[in-house]
């Protein structure tokens, strides 16, 4: 055979070879490429990515929630963190929550970009420092609640439900979701007395060898001063943990505080979240020219290891009375949310 020839059909052969390799290499890399999604870019720009914030695969393993394509990849610190902390429009929230709660828990919830919504902003009129979106669609109703605050401080309270049922109840806070457990609150005790002088206005976070709701402990009667002398940031998993949250020392009766809710967030921190009313006696209340201080004594029980934040929602009311002696509760509008915060750790 001609020598030219022979090196010709070896290049032929090579060049075939390589060509086939190619191909099928770029068929095998096409699943792992940026596929066309309508509804989302599949990089940091696109609305509906996501990425399992507060584990290792923060900023590396991504999913769009759109259409279901993961990759993997980590950007520049910066823009991520711009990505996370960024302000979301409630009507993106409520988009953002139903296709994770559809593509990452596979629940059975409604595709949020294929239905039409109605409603909107439901905060009541003139109420300032919260807001309150509510959104309806075939039978789904997502109501969405937020302080407002900085951006990246402000957390998206969320609530789902379809047909009369809650299917998810939880929050967004920095691009991470977090499912809000209820906890019973039948379990306190108010007391409008014996905190007197002892517990300051605020949180108090008390460790004891005991449950101070115990009926043994009880009969006896609470020792406020105890309790106080057990106030603490830095617990073991042997003590019982119990909040104290006190208005501090007033010089007349007719303030009272209420725990109207307590939800258990379970990011890290463990966040625990009450929601609280304050009253306070309006002009032309009688009141008893008494000192009080008026507290709730919430039990909490033995905790597992880890950091714990706590979370005070605060509304307050003014108390008067109409022309037939009926009570009228007047919320107390305010440019800002008043939210008290504490920190412990269990080890």
């Amino acid at each position: 055979m001609n020598l030219k020839l022979a090196v010709g059909l070896l290049v032929v052969i090579i060049i075939g070879t390589v060509g086939t390799a190619l191909a099928l290499f770029g068929v095998a890399s096409k699943s792992n490429s940026p596929i066309v999604c309508p509804d989302a870019a599949h990089d940091l720009s696109g609305p509906y990515v996501w990425t399992p914030v507060g584990t290792r695969s923060e900023n590396f393993n991504w999913r769009c929630l759109v259409c279901g394509y993961t990759w993997t990849y980590s950007y520049p610190q910066d823009a991520y963190e711009a990505w996370r902390d960024a302000f979301l429009e409630p009507s993106f929230v409520r988009d953002y929550v139903l296709l994770y709660l559809k593509n990452v828990l596979e629940l059975e919830v409604s595709d949020p970009l294929k239905v039409i919504w109605t409603g909107g902003r439901e905060t009541p009129l003139d109420l300032l420092g919260y807001e309150t979106y509510v959104y309806r669609a075939d039978g789904t109703i997502v109501t969405i609640s937020y302080p407002v605050v900085l951006p990246k401080d402000t957390v998206y309270t969320i609530k789902v439900e379809a047909h009369s049922e809650t299917v998810w109840q939880g929050a967004l806070h920095q691009r991470r979701f977090n499912e809000l457990a209820t906890v019973d609150i039948s379990q306190t005790i108010n007391d409008y007395y014996h905190g007197l002088g002892i517990f300051e206005r605020g949180i108090h976070v008390i460790a004891t060898d005991y449950d101070p709701m115990s009926p043994v402990a009880k009969l006896s009667g609470i020792d406020w001063q105890e309790l106080k002398a057990h106030e603490t940031t830095k617990a073991s998993t042997n003590d019982f943990i119990s909040l104290i949250i006190s208005r501090g020392d007033f010089p007349t009766d007719g303030y009272t505080i209420k725990v109207k809710s307590f939800s258990w967030l379970e990011p890290f921190p463990s966040r625990l979240r009450f929601e609280v009313n304050f009253t306070n006696p309006g002009e032309g209340v009688p009141v008893t020219e008494a000192f009080t201080n008026p507290l709730v004594l919430i039990p909490l029980g033995r905790l597992s290891p880890g950091e714990y934040e706590v979370q005070v929602h605060i509304d307050t009311y003014i108390l008067t009375y109409d022309e037939n002696r009926n009570p009228v509760y007047t919320l107390i509008l305010t440019f800002k949310e008043e939210l008290w915060t504490a920190a412990f750790i269990v080890e």
